[in-house]
């Protein structure tokens, strides 16, 4: 009877620790984000702007899109002072194609990076994937300036993700002292059942899809806490996962650029094909986003950009 009892214990004991391992239960507040805050109504007009371009699909189309953001970045009104700027242009199937990356803070040997890709898969309007990451970052970049920095932020606006993370691969390989990396990949789906790849998940996760999703590997346990944490204390709901690459969607983003390059990196996402049913259809309309949980994720991605040490 004891080593049933002893046997029973361990067994509970381990499986404590896998759930733990998995959802990362946070219970330390993170950091407040004390700047300015997030516009929903600039965040709904980014991607309503940035939808209108048409089908950012193509080379033409990714470099229409490249253009105005750039706009946004250097000539837009959101944008006042002193800015930093790359343009880091590749080659794919003879074809030319452009990343942005704005540089803010000091410009130390270590950064950190949050990246969003701005085309889409098809000719379809694509709000929240990745209209909705491109705006975030867009917002990003103008409540973080005039921020106290302990390290570099970079702000990456990524081309072909959806055709073999392209864009990010290219940043990947290129840059040098990345300290982390965070995806933020379709931000604006709260509306909808959560779906789930295994069964038992939906013992660890709600069932409403109302909240957003940190995702890492095992190795990445302290940036998914991190990131969480800072989410969480500005308001937003949030869950996370760390697990294999082996589970659908946990490495398709432009992260796992960075871990190929072995980078410690995150996602942040409403999860995807897991919710929302427009997905990669005509349906992924602006209209669908919900954009007041949209800025208060950007208020925690500024907290934690702006909390990292040197």
């Amino acid at each position: 009877m004891k080593i049933a009892v002893a046997l029973a214990l361990l067994v509970a004991f381990a499986l404590a620790a896998l759930v733990a391992a998995v959802v990362q239960p946070v219970f330390r507040r993170g950091p407040a984000w004390r700047g300015p805050r997030a516009d929903p109504g600039r965040l709904s007009g980014l991607v309503h702007a940035l939808v209108a371009l048409g089908p950012r699909n193509d080379a033409a189309g990714q470099s229409r899109a490249a253009d105005w953001i750039r706009g946004q970045i250097v000539g837009g009104a959101p944008f006042h002072g002193e800015r930093r700027l790359e343009e880091q242009r590749y080659v794919a199937n003879g074809e030319s194609f452009r990343n942005l990356v704005v540089h803010l803070g000091p410009q130390t040997q270590d950064r950190i990076v949050i990246g969003a890709h701005y085309d889409v898969r098809g000719p379809y309007p694509g709000a929240d994937d990745n209209a909705s990451g491109t705006a975030a970052l867009l917002e990003l970049a103008r409540i973080l300036r005039g921020a106290q920095l302990a390290i570099g932020v970079d702000l990456a606006f990524y081309s072909n993700e959806e055709y073999g993370l392209l864009g990010s691969a290219a940043h990947a390989e290129s840059v040098r002292g990345v300290r982390a990396m965070v995806s933020l990949e379709m931000l604006g789906c709260f509306d909808q059942t959560q779906q789930f790849p295994f069964a038992a998940l939906r013992l660890l996760y709600p069932s409403r899809g109302d909240y957003i999703v940190v995702v890492g590997r095992l190795q990445d346990v302290p940036l998914v806490r991190a990131v969480k944490s800072a989410l969480l204390a500005n308001g937003a709901a949030a869950r996370s996962i760390d697990a294999p690459e082996l589970i659908p969607g946990i490495a398709d983003s432009d992260h796992s650029s960075f871990w190929r390059n072995g980078a410690r990196a995150a996602m942040v996402t409403d999860t995807a094909w897991y919710r929302n049913p427009r997905y990669h259809t005509a349906r992924d309309t602006p209209d669908t986003l919900d954009y007041g949980r949209m800025a208060r994720i950007v208020d925690g991605m500024a907290a934690w950009a702006s909390s990292v040490p040197r």
